[in-house]
C-alpha cells in the first residue's frame, strides 16, 4: 500500500507520525528508519516525535533517500554491494581520468584527442584535466538515475539518445566510455540495478523477505522519476507511507489542459511548459514547478503501480481559523490559504499595522544585514514570547555574507541586546580551521606562492596558535616580509635562478640580521642582513613559522600519487598542527577524508598536483558540513535548502539579489541531460523558487523578504530578482498599489541618516543600532553651531609685523598647553602641524588616516619611481649631510641584497641615472659654499608657549634645505620655519634657499631673504598660537599656498590657482584632496569654490594671514 499523507503544515504530519507509532508501537530491538532529505529535517522531526511519544524517542534514524534505496536495491537482488558505490561521482573520476588516454585514441573521441593533445597530456594530472574528469563523471552519475534506459541501450551497444534517436558523431564518445567503465568496474550502475529491482517485483521473482516495518518518507519535495516508481512498486510488497509537505490538494492538476495530456503515457515524461504559469497564474505557478512536477510523479500512470495507493489530506486554513478566532486574518494567513483553495472566496486584503509579509529593499550587503537585525530585535521587543530559537534566517549563499553576519549580528555593544545566533551550513573550510589551512596549502603547492596569497595564510588561527603567535603577530609578520623585500616565489628555483625577492631569500634576510649590522653594502653573497625590533624569542617563532611553512610547500610542488599523497600528508599536518589541541578532531576528520580517498583511488596511478588534492579533500570534508548546529535554541541562519519545510514563527529570506537568485546550475555541453529537459529532471532555479513556496508555507507569524536594491560601488538602483519581482507584481494585482506598497520597506543608504531613527507611517523607527544613534546626535551637536560662531574667530587678528610696537596678548579661544614638551620634540610637532596640519589634527585625536592603505605588492618593480629614487638619494644625504667632495656613491654595492634595484640591466641603468642625479646635486650645494651645520634654540616671551630647537645646514651665512624630490608648498613651508627659527635666534643668515629636482637634476628653487629678529619672534608666536587652538586648520598647505600666491600678486586669480591645486589641473598634476588625511578631513567630493568660500572656517583669511609674511620674504633665486 503507498500511502501519501499530504498537508501544508510540517508540524500536522509529524504529529500523525507520532500517532501512527504510538498507536502501532514497534518491537524495542526494532530501529525505525524514517527517510528524510536534509539534516535539519531529521533533527526537528525527531524533536516533535519526542515530544508526542512522551519525551523520549530511541532507537530511530533517518537515513537520506538515496542511501536507504541503495539497501532496499540490494536486498531485493540479493547481492551483496560494494559499500561505496564505484558509479558515484567521487569514485567515478579515477577510472575515467584512467581511460582517457586510450578513449581519446578512438575516432569517436575527436574532440577529446585534441584537446588533451592542446594540453600535452602526460601522466601529470593538473587542475583542468580534473575539472574535465570529474565533469564527465558527474554526467555519468546524473545518467544513471535521470536516463537509465538509454545507459540500458549503450550497455546493448546501440548508441542513442533518449528519445532513440541516434546520437551525433561527436557525443558517440560517451557510450563508449560508458561500455568500458562497465567492463573495468564489473558492477551495474545504480539506475540499471533499479530498473531491474523494479522487474523481479513485478515478475514476483525480487528477495522480499526480510523488509519489514513501514518505508516512510518524510518532507521530500523532489525525486528522480525512477526512485518514484521503484516506491510505487514497492508498495506491493510492504507499506509506503510518504509525508508531503504541499501547499495544495491539486499543485500540479491546476493545469487542466496538462491534466488532459496525460491520456497519452508519453506525456508523463514531459516537463512542465509555459501553460503552467498562465493556467495556474497564482504564486504555485510561479514558484510551485517543482512540487508539482514531484506530485505528478507520485500519481503516475500507473505502470509501476503494483500495490494499492491511496491519499489522505490534513490542510489546515489559516485564515478561516483566524475568522473563527474573532479576529481579522492576516496576509500570511490568507496567502496560505489561499494556495490551499486555489480561488479564495475572498479577494486578498491588506490593513493598517498587518506586518506579517515585508519586503525590505536594501542599499547593499551590509545594510541589509544590518536592517534585518533590527527588525528582528523590534519583533522581539513588540512580542514578548517570541524567542531567538523561533527565528530564521535563510540565504541562497551563507559563505558570501558569512563576514557581514558575524560583523553585524556579534556586535552586541551596538544594540546593547545579546541576541544568541548560529551560522550552519559552512563548511569546515569556510572557518579558519585545519581544514581551511590544509586547503590553501595545498593550492598554493600547485601555483605561484605571492605575498598576498601568504597574507591570506597567516591569518588561519589554527595555524598561528600551533606556532605560538598572537593574532596580531599575523600582520605583523606579513608586513615584515614586506618590507623585507617579499614579493613572489618560494626560492630561487621558481623564479629562474633568482632568490631575490622570494620567501627563503626574505628569511635568511632575518636571519643575518640577528648576527650582522643593517648597513649599506653590508651583505653575504646576494642577501643583505634586516633587523627587526623585537625579541629574539618573537623572531624565533616567526622563523620557525615560515620554515616549516617554506618545507611544506617545497613538499606540495611536486606531483605524487594518490598513494604517495596519503603517505605524506598525514606528516605534514603534523608539523603544521601537532596534535590538534582543541581541533584534534578536525585532524582526526581531514584523515578520514584522506584514508577515504586513497580507498577508492588507491588504483590509479596518475600524477596528482596539490591543486587537484585540494579539490578532492574540499568535497569530502564538505559532505557533512550541514549536519550541525541547526536546532541550538538560538536564531539560526542557514543556507536555502536545509530548513526552509521546518516551521518558525519567523522566517527571514535575505539575499534574495539580481543575479545570485534563482542560482542557474549550468552542465557542460557534452552532458545529454543538457539538450533535453525531462519530468523530474533537477533545476537549481526550480528548487530555490520552491524555496519560497515552502517559506511561505512554514512562516506562524512573519516572513520578511530582503534583497540589495543598489550597486554598492555606484550606487545605482538594481532590480529585484525575478521572483521576488513576480511576487510584489502579484500583490499589487491582488492588492492594489497603495496596499502593496504598505509591503515595500525602503531604508536609506547611509546608516547615519536621520529617518533611520524617526517613527514613519506608523513603523517604528528602522534602526535599533544606539551606537550610531549617539554618533547621528554629536554630529547634528557639533554642527548646530548656528550663524555667528566660528572656532577661528579671532584667529587673524592684527600681527607686530603691520605696527610699531609689539603687543603680545592671548588671543580667544587659544588653550594653554597641558603638555610639555623637550624643544626639539616641540619643533618637530610644530613643523608636523605647518607641513601637514590636518594630519597633525587626526593623529591627535588617535587617527590614522592612512592606517588601512598599505596595500600588498606582490610584484617587485622593473624600474624605479620617483619616490624610490629620491628615498635612496635621501638616505645617503642623511648618512652626510655635507657630502663636499665624497665620490658617488656605488649604488649597485650599497643596495646589494636587499631587492632595492631592479635585477639585471634594470638595476645598472637605475644606478647610472641615481650617479648623474648625484653629480647634480653635489654640484649645485658646492656653488652654495662650505657646508655646516649649527644648532638653534628659542626661548618664547610667552611661559604658556613651548621653547623650540632645531638643527640646520649651512653653506657659510646660507641656511639651505635639500629635499630629493620635487618642491612642494610643504618643503616651502619647511624652509621658512626654519629661516624664521633661526632668525629668532639672532642668527646672521644672508637668505634660504631650497634645493629640490627640477626634471632630471638639482638646482635652487625658492629662496628667501632673512626677516628681522623681531619679525621671527612674532611669526613663530603667531604660529604657535594657532597650533594651540586644537582645531583642524582649514587651509590645505598646497592649496593655501596657491591661493595666497596667486591672490596677492593679482587679487581675483586665486581661486582658479586653487582649483587647479585642489581637484587636479588635467595635466598629471594630482589633486590635492586625494590626499587620505584631507579627504578624511573636507571629503573627497567638496569643490575648491566650496573650500574657498570657508565651508570650514576662514580661508581665504587664514591663508592670506599665513602666507603673507612668507611671500614678503621671497626672492628671485
Amino acid at each position: 500500500m503507498l500511502t501519501v499523507y499530504r498537508s501544508n503544515r510540517a508540524e500536522f504530519l509529524a504529529q500523525l507520525l507520532a500517532q501512527q507509532l504510538r498507536l502501532d508501537p514497534p518491537s524495542p530491538w526494532e530501529t525505525i528508519q524514517v527517510v528524510v532529505n536534509t539534516w535539519p529535517t531529521s533533527r526537528w522531526l525527531g524533536e516533535q516525535l519526542a515530544v508526542e511519544l512522551g519525551g523520549i524517542v530511541a532507537n530511530l534514524r533517518f537515513p537520506f533517500p538515496a542511501s536507504r534505496l541503495r539497501q532496499i536495491v540490494n536486498h531485493l537482488l540479493d547481492d551483496a554491494a560494494a559499500a561505496d558505490d564505484p558509479w558515484r561521482a567521487t569514485n567515478l573520476v579515477w577510472p575515467v581520468l584512467e581511460l582517457l588516454p586510450e578513449l581519446a585514441k578512438a575516432p569517436e573521441a575527436f574532440l577529446l584527442e585534441r584537446w588533451l593533445q592542446s594540453r600535452g597530456y602526460s601522466q601529470r594530472l593538473d587542475a583542468p584535466l580534473w575539472q574535465l574528469g570529474r565533469a564527465i563523471a558527474d554526467s555519468l552519475d546524473d545518467l544513471t538515475l535521470y536516463r537509465p534506459a538509454m545507459l540500458a541501450t549503450w550497455s546493448g551497444g546501440q548508441d542513442r539518445d533518449d528519445r532513440g534517436e541516434p546520437l551525433p558523431e561527436l557525443q558517440r564518445w560517451q557510450p563508449l566510455l560508458f561500455r568500458q567503465l562497465q567492463a573495468r568496474l564489473g558492477v551495474q550502475p545504480f539506475g540499471l540495478r533499479l530498473i531491474e529491482a523494479i522487474e523481479r517485483l513485478r515478475l514476483g521473482t525480487a528477495r522480499v523477505e526480510g523488509l519489514t516495518g513501514t518505508l516512510r518518507l518524510f518532507g521530500l519535495s523532489s525525486g528522480a522519476p525512477l526512485q518514484v516508481q521503484l516506491l510505487q512498486a514497492l508498495s506491493a510488497v510492504l507499506p509506503v507511507d510518504i509525508y508531503l509537505l504541499t501547499p495544495c490538494r491539486d499543485l500540479w492538476q491546476r493545469c487542466s489542459q496538462r491534466r488532459q495530456e496525460l491520456r497519452d503515457a508519453v506525456a508523463l515524461t514531459e516537463p512542465f511548459a509555459l501553460d503552467w504559469l498562465v493556467q495556474a497564474p497564482a504564486l504555485e505557478g510561479r514558484f510551485g514547478r517543482l512540487g508539482g512536477e514531484f506530485q505528478q510523479l507520485l500519481e503516475g500512470t500507473g505502470e509501476a503501480q503494483l500495490g494499492c495507493a491511496q491519499e489522505r489530506d490534513l490542510f489546515f486554513l489559516p485564515a478561516t481559523a483566524a475568522t473563527a478566532q474573532g479576529r481579522s486574518p492576516r496576509l500570511l494567513e490568507q496567502l496560505q490559504e489561499q494556495l490551499v483553495e486555489g480561488a479564495a472566496p475572498q479577494a486578498l486584503s491588506w490593513r493598517a499595522g498587518d506586518r506579517s509579509l515585508e519586503f525590505h529593499p536594501c542599499p547593499g550587503r551590509l545594510r541589509q544585514v544590518q536592517i534585518v537585525r533590527d527588525r528582528l530585535l523590534q519583533l522581539m521587543a513588540e512580542d514578548s514570547s517570541l524567542e531567538p530559537r523561533h527565528i530564521l534566517v535563510m540565504t541562497p549563499d551563507v559563505d558570501r555574507l558569512a563576514p557581514l553576519l558575524a560583523a553585524v549580528f556579534g556586535d552586541t555593544a551596538a544594540t546593547g541586546v545579546v541576541l544568541p545566533w548560529r551560522l550552519t551550513d559552512r563548511s569546515q573550510q569556510g572557518e579558519a580551521g585545519l581544514s581551511a589551512a590544509l586547503l590553501q596549502l595545498l593550492l598554493l603547492g600547485g601555483e605561484r606562492l605571492t605575498a598576498s596569497a601568504l597574507e591570506t595564510l597567516l591569518q588561519n588561527t589554527a595555524l598561528l596558535e600551533h606556532f605560538q603567535l598572537e593574532s596580531g603577530e599575523a600582520a605583523a609578520l606579513s608586513s615584515t616580509l614586506q618590507t623585507c623585500g617579499f614579493r613572489w616565489g618560494l626560492a630561487a628555483e621558481q623564479r629562474g635562478g633568482n632568490a631575490s625577492h622570494s620567501l627563503s631569500w626574505a628569511i635568511d634576510r632575518l636571519l643575518l640580521g640577528l648576527a650582522l649590522p643593517d648597513q649599506a653594502g653590508v651583505a653575504v653573497g646576494d642577501c643583505a642582513p634586516h633587523r627587526l625590533g623585537g625579541t629574539v624569542e618573537q623572531l624565533g617563532r616567526w622563523i620557525r613559522l615560515l620554515t616549516s611553512l617554506r618545507q611544506v610547500l617545497t613538499e606540495l610542488a611536486r606531483a605524487h600519487s594518490a598513494a604517495e599523497w596519503a603517505a605524506r600528508l598525514p606528516p605534514l599536518l603534523t608539523l603544521l598542527f601537532g596534535d590538534g589541541g582543541d581541533r584534534a578532531w578536525e585532524l582526526q576528520t581531514i584523515r578520514e577524508a584522506i584514508a577515504s580517498w586513497h580507498q577508492s583511488a588507491a588504483s590509479c596511478d596518475l600524477q596528482l598536483t596539490a591543486p587537484v588534492v585540494a579539490a578532492v579533500l574540499k568535497e569530502r570534508l564538505s559532505a557533512d558540513s550541514g549536519r550541525f548546529g541547526h536546532r541550538s535554541g538560538a536564531l539560526t541562519i542557514s543556507a536555502l535548502e536545509p530548513m526552509r519545510a521546518i516551521p518558525h514563527r519567523v522566517i527571514v529570506l535575505i539575499g534574495l539579489d539580481a543575479g545570485a537568485f534563482p542560482r542557474q546550475g549550468t552542465r557542460p555541453g557534452f552532458d545529454l541531460m543538457e539538450n533535453h529537459r525531462r519530468l523530474g529532471d533537477p533545476h537549481s532555479a526550480d528548487q530555490d523558487r520552491y524555496g519560497l513556496i515552502e517559506a511561505l508555507l512554514s512562516a506562524r507569524d512573519h516572513l520578511l523578504i530582503c534583497w540589495n536594491c543598489r550597486e554598492e560601488h555606484s550606487g545605482e538602483p538594481i532590480a529585484p530578482a525575478a521572483p521576488v519581482r513576480q511576487w510584489l507584481e502579484l500583490m499589487r494585482s491582488e492588492l492594489g498599489e497603495e496596499a502593496a506598497a504598505s509591503l515595500l520597506v525602503n531604508h536609506p543608504a547611509s546608516p547615519l541618516d536621520r529617518q533611520n531613527f524617526l517613527v514613519e507611517d506608523g513603523r517604528q523607527p528602522a534602526s535599533c543600532d544606539q551606537r550610531l544613534l549617539r554618533v547621528l546626535q554629536q554630529l547634528e551637536r557639533s554642527g548646530s553651531l548656528g550663524p555667528g560662531t566660528d572656532r577661528w574667530e579671532g584667529a587673524t587678528a592684527p600681527l607686530i609685523l603691520r605696527g610699531p610696537g609689539r603687543n603680545v596678548r592671548g588671543e580667544p579661544g587659544v588653550a594653554a598647553a597641558t603638555e610639555r614638551l623637550e624643544a626639539e620634540e616641540a619643533y618637530r610637532d610644530l613643523r608636523h602641524w605647518l607641513i601637514r596640519p590636518q594630519d597633525h589634527w587626526l593623529r591627535s585625536l588617535g587617527l590614522e588616516a592612512r592606517e588601512w592603505s598599505e596595500a600588498i605588492e606582490d610584484l617587485e618593480d622593473l624600474e624605479l619611481d620617483e619616490r624610490q629614487r629620491a628615498a635612496l638619494l635621501r638616505g645617503v644625504l642623511d648618512a652626510d649631510p655635507a657630502p663636499g667632495g665624497a665620490d658617488p656613491p656605488d649604488w649597485i654595492q650599497r643596495t646589494r641584497g636587499r631587492g632595492l634595484l631592479p635585477p639585471l640591466a634594470a638595476g645598472i641603468l637605475e644606478a647610472q641615472a641615481l650617479n648623474e642625479r648625484w653629480g647634480s646635486l653635489k654640484q649645485c650645494l658646492e656653488r652654495l659654499g662650505t657646508p655646516h651645520q649649527e644648532t638653534h634654540h628659542w626661548q618664547p616671551p610667552l611661559a604658556s608657549l613651548q621653547p623650540l630647537q632645531a638643527t640646520v645646514l649651512w653653506h657659510d651665512t646660507t641656511l639651505v634645505l635639500v629635499k630629493t624630490s620635487k618642491a612642494q608648498a610643504s618643503h616651502r613651508l619647511e624652509l621658512a620655519l626654519q629661516l624664521i627659527l633661526s632668525g629668532a635666534c639672532g642668527a646672521q643668515a644672508s637668505g634660504a634657499v631650497l634645493v629640490a629636482r627640477h626634471e632630471n637634476s638639482f638646482a635652487v628653487v625658492e629662496k628667501l631673504l632673512p626677516p628681522t629678529s623681531l619679525q621671527a619672534g612674532s611669526i613663530l608666536e603667531q604660529w604657535l598660537g594657532w597650533h594651540q587652538r586644537s582645531h583642524c586648520w582649514p587651509v590645505p598647505p598646497a592649496t593655501g599656498w596657491a591661493y595666497a600666491e596667486a591672490e596677492l600678486a593679482s587679487p581675483g586669480t586665486g581661486l582658479a590657482k586653487a582649483t587647479a591645486c585642489w581637484e587636479g589641473s588635467g595635466f598629471g598634476q594630482r589633486a590635492e584632496r586625494e590626499d587620505p588625511a584631507i579627504s578624511l578631513c573636507f571629503g573627497r567630493d567638496t569643490t575648491a569654490r566650496e573650500l574657498v568660500a570657508g565651508t570650514f572656517g576662514p580661508f581665504h583669511e587664514l591663508s592670506i594671514e599665513l602666507q603673507t609674511p612668507l611671500l614678503a620674504l621671497r626672492s628671485e633665486p
